[in-house]
């Protein structure tokens, strides 16, 4: 019985996975925990400055009381979860990690954005009331993150709704300019291929993902020494919406588990080179 952690990105909750959850402990291999931020969800604020280095804090304590063979986190949820395995203080143990579309330095398509910071609150409050029109807007406002009209379902709206604005508003800002990154071990030399990642890492990544670009994955995956790479071609930011059923596939082909990963998916095996400009499915970029 394998135990997997499922954290949540910006503006989602638990509740968004627990469909997977379900699914997941029905297949009898997986017992599956979900971790929800504070200011997220049914979760009350507890951070109001500094966020995500809270977030990182709290994540690492809770890891280093919790034993888990696995881990899969989304956008923020990724950025979070590298930063306390990762990062100085790091854990005593570290599971599998499969990092769905993660933030990584930074997410530079919002930094014109930050130029009205200070409307975003407003704005954001303003999306949250409960009014038709209003949810309305936040549908529209979710085509950034999710491709299809049909995939944006109630949740969507309702995990908007029960965001705290000033968390949300402010975890979005740090986000955008944040700059960790992964500590390189100096001593490993030779291509990507030869490095030794610091844990076992399977990065799934959409070609339509309008958040986070191929450069930022690459640089991650130049950072970690090289890991398991999954490209969908149809999928954008947000895999549990826009391709569950794949999500699901990645589980039952064992990505979650320690063991190295090794089968094959239908999204593109392939490495995300930081220099290429092209990738084709079925193919690796040099």
């Amino acid at each position: 019985m394998q135990n997997i952690l499922i954290v949540h990105g910006w503006m989602h909750s638990a509740k968004r996975y627990q469909r997977l959850k379900k699914d997941l402990e029905r297949l009898g291999a997986y017992h599956v925990e979900l971790y929800e931020f504070p200011g997220f969800g049914d979760t009350p604020a507890k951070y109001k400055r500094d966020i995500l280095s809270g977030y990182v804090a709290e994540m690492r304590r809770y890891l280093n009381e919790h034993d888990f063979d696995g881990i899969v986190a989304h956008s923020m949820g990724g950025n979070v979860v590298l930063r306390a395995i990762l990062g100085k203080d790091g854990v005593r143990r570290k599971p599998a990690l499969v990092l769905l579309s993660p933030v990584y330095q930074g997410v530079g398509i919002l930094k014109p954005l930050m130029l009205f910071y200070p409307l975003l609150f407003p704005g954001m409050w303003l999306l949250q009331r409960p009014f038709a029109g209003c949810r309305l807007l936040v549908k529209l406002a979710s085509l950034f993150t999710v491709n299809g009209w049909a995939d944006i379902d109630e949740r969507i709206v309702v995990d908007a709704r029960r965001a705290d604005t000033m968390v949300a508003v402010r975890t979005l800002r740090e986000l955008t300019f944040d700059c960790w990154r992964v500590a390189k071990n100096k001593g490993m030399k030779g291509n990507m291929t030869e490095k030794i990642p610091p844990c076992q890492v399977t990065l799934v990544w959409g070609k339509k993902d309008r958040v986070i670009t191929k450069r930022s994955m690459a640089l991650l995956v130049g950072d970690l020494g090289g890991c398991d790479v999954r490209v969908f071609p149809e999928m954008g930011h947000t895999m549990v919406v826009e391709d569950y059923d794949e999500l699901l596939k990645l589980f039952q082909k064992g990505v979650a588990c320690r063991k190295r990963f090794s089968g094959a998916s239908d999204g593109d095996a392939c490495r995300i080179d930081y220099k290429s400009k092209n990738s084709s499915k079925h193919e690796r970029t040099k």
